[in-house]
């Protein structure tokens, strides 16, 4: 299969396009090991993350699967240098986390967020550490806000992990697996 392919047959021609895309097209919630389309949050056994021409085709995912496509068209249509981050609160039991896509232009870094409640757009900031900062911000105000996070959290059980990209198809714990084996990000 042709990679542009994929975008061109959903009218995705730029990062604003797939932005829009991403916002409008794409509902929150995730597949199964059967394909079966669910709602909520994942279950970590049963779930299996898309590639990208799965996200595009079903239309439903979590950020891992979102990241995945916003990486896969950084990848093939364009030169940009990104990466992709992982935070999550260990409450040890469902871990709250989220994962984004950065990318670099012009002596700047964006945070690419399609789907983060209040907080979707694609922000400009100085440097990564700006950004990391306002990501960790972001993620407790509204882990806050919908009850994920204690209101008495524990600042030290925030973890933020650069991730490379990971197999496809594979379930929450060889995800998360995935990611613990990748860089943590000291003092974030």
């Amino acid at each position: 299969m042709d990679k542009n392919t994929i975008f061109t047959r959903n009218q995705i021609f730029s990062m604003k396009d797939l932005f829009s895309f991403m916002q409008k097209e794409i509902t929150y919630g995730w597949l199964d090991k059967d394909g079966k389309k669910q709602d909520g949050v994942n279950d970590a056994f049963t779930y299996c993350l898309q590639s990208p021409e799965e996200l595009l085709e079903n239309k439903k995912g979590i950020c891992w699967d979102m990241t995945e496509l916003a990486r896969y068209f950084f990848e093939t249509e364009t030169e940009l240098e990104y990466e992709t981050y992982y935070l999550f609160y260990d409450d040890k039991k469902g871990c709250p986390s989220h994962s984004i896509l950065v990318f670099y232009k012009e002596n700047k870094v964006y945070w690419f967020e399609p789907r983060f409640d209040n907080y979707s757009g694609i922000y400009e900031y100085r440097n990564l550490e700006e950004l990391l900062s306002d990501f960790k911000k972001q993620f407790i105000k509204d882990g806050l806000k919908n009850s994920i996070i204690p209101k008495n959290y524990e600042k030290d059980s925030f973890f933020l992990y650069r991730y490379p990209k990971p197999p496809y198809h594979i379930n929450g714990y060889q995800m998360r697996n995935h990611i613990n084996r990748s860089i943590l990000i000291e003092g974030k």
